[in-house]
């Protein structure tokens, strides 16, 4: 692989990985809800799912979603539903005056990607940049695995940590809640509109 076909895919991975999302947006209302450090369990869930999810796409698990209509429509469903549900917590727990024992877990963070249509299809389009048959597939994966691995984890931490900084600056429950509803909408909505148009 030459320089350029890295750039290149560097390039798409940044605007990917740090663009509003899922597990961007989920790492900002939890850090503004309860601060940076209760979002870290979830993040390195996230972390250890996107992983998970780049090597089965170097295997050619993506594939299978391309080639099968239906199945592609059902992980749109899951992936719709696990994204209401993730609003849905993120609320309530803003609503629950920060109770611990709704904060995101681990396991919560794990399936997030895998759940996630948008990752599947940013992961096998990112693979694509770089899949090259005259070279060995391991070759591909240390590049490809560890590039996505650290600007997810860059872009999800600074996104909690903006919202950590929120929740220090506003101090308002009212603007808070308020913002946490413009978060689960955004989310909510650049999902439907990824999946479904």
């Amino acid at each position: 692989m030459n320089m350029e076909t890295y750039a290149a895919f560097v390039l798409f991975v940044v605007v990917m990985t740090g663009t509003p999302g899922a597990g961007n947006l989920t790492m900002m209302g939890i850090g503004q809800t309860t601060g940076f450090r209760s979002a870290i369990p979830f993040l390195a869930g996230t972390t250890v799912g996107m992983v998970a999810l780049n090597v089965l796409v170097c295997f050619g698990l993506g594939g299978l979603f391309l080639a099968s209509p239906n199945l592609a429509l059902g992980m749109k469903v899951v992936g719709m539903g696990y994204i209401l549900y993730l609003g849905w917590k993120l609320l309530s727990m803003t609503l629950a005056e920060r109770r611990v024992d709704r904060r995101f877990t681990f396991g919560e963070g794990v399936i997030l990607h895998p759940l996630n249509p948008k990752s599947w299809a940013m992961s096998v389009v990112g693979f694509s940049m770089l899949a090259d048959p005259s070279i060995p597939l391991w070759r591909e994966m240390v590049v490809f695995v560890p590039t996505f691995l650290f600007f997810q984890v860059l872009f999800h931490s600074t996104w909690g940590a903006a919202g950590a900084v929120i929740m220090r600056t506003l101090r308002s429950r009212a603007v808070l809640t308020g913002v946490n509803c413009v978060l689960v909408a955004v989310m909510v909505g650049a999902t439907m509109y990824a999946l479904f148009v």
